[in-house]
């Protein structure tokens, strides 16, 4: 008997109620027959904000971060469910073995704005240069975001090990169980920054999908001073559960904390 499709939860921040993009949202979901809540949080605290407090009400076990400042298509929600639903084999770094893994994280990657002719040549050599010479096969960028906005995905890549083409696409598609690891820190825009350098971090697999070419304009993200201090300066990795001393990873046994011990720290050394 075949399983039930996991559930999604959208999350979408609006500026104002009614947003026409929410009927859209729970037109599709009821065509897939996949069920699903939309959930359209106030987007006056910042993004990564509104994303926190739609969480607390998420329910499914797949969470889909959406967002209302560019035409992202509802009708790109599959196959970035199938990207997260295929199981690959990996190799598991604790056993030396090779097991089977699906995806926790699946982000989009806008496109329809092409590269400039002369970068385009230029990306063409650099691409060739890496293959005969390195040995790493490059490939061509999704589109054009502009300049200020490639720059940022450079330093998002150096500083905090996101390596996507389009670190700041609002469209991700995420395992509840990943985001339940971790406390989301910034209040706008980087948090998508930041959801990939966590997961980056706890060795999670990822993956990138092109999205409907659209013509549109990129919005550009802000990196809020805050948000920098607090994703370089005090990132947190893990967040506390109920009854233990530390959230255990895939494999390990949860310890009981003890009664009069600190149940929001991980346990003291010896």
């Amino acid at each position: 008997m075949t399983s039930p499709p996991d559930a999604v939860s959208v999350i979408l921040p609006l500026a104002a109620p009614n947003d026409p993009l929410v009927a859209a949202w729970e037109k599709h979901l009821k065509g897939t027959g996949r069920w699903g809540e939309v959930l359209t949080p106030h987007l006056g605290g910042g993004y990564g904000t509104a994303v926190r407090i739609a969480l607390d009400a998420a329910t499914s076990p797949l969470v889909l971060l959406t967002a209302a400042d560019y035409p992202y298509t509802p009708a790109d929600l599959p196959q970035l469910v199938e990207k997260i639903e295929a199981a690959g084999e990996v190799l598991d770094p604790a056993t030396g073995e090779w097991v089977m893994r699906t995806p926790d994280l699946v982000c989009g990657a806008r496109t329809g704005r092409p590269v400039p002719g002369g970068l385009k040549q230029l990306g063409w050599t650099y691409r060739t240069f890496c293959k005969l010479a390195l040995g790493l096969p490059q490939h061509p960028l999704p589109g054009w975001y502009g300049f200020g906005e490639h720059l940022r995905a450079w330093r998002a890549w150096v500083v905090y090990g996101d390596g996507l083409n389009d670190p700041h696409c609002g469209f991700k598609l995420v395992r509840r169980s990943l985001l339940d690891r971790f406390p989301l820190q910034c209040d706008g825009d980087m948090v998508h920054i930041e959801l990939v350098a966590k997961a980056t971090f706890l060795t999670s697999l990822m993956d990138e999908v092109h999205l409907t070419p659209k013509p549109d304009p990129i919005p550009k993200p802000v990196w809020a001073k805050k948000d920098r201090r607090a994703l370089w300066g005090k990132p947190k990795f893990w967040k506390p559960q109920a009854g233990t001393l530390f959230a255990a990873t895939s494999g390990s046994e949860i310890i009981p904390a003890p009664a009069g011990r600190g149940e929001d720290r991980p346990p003291e050394s010896p």
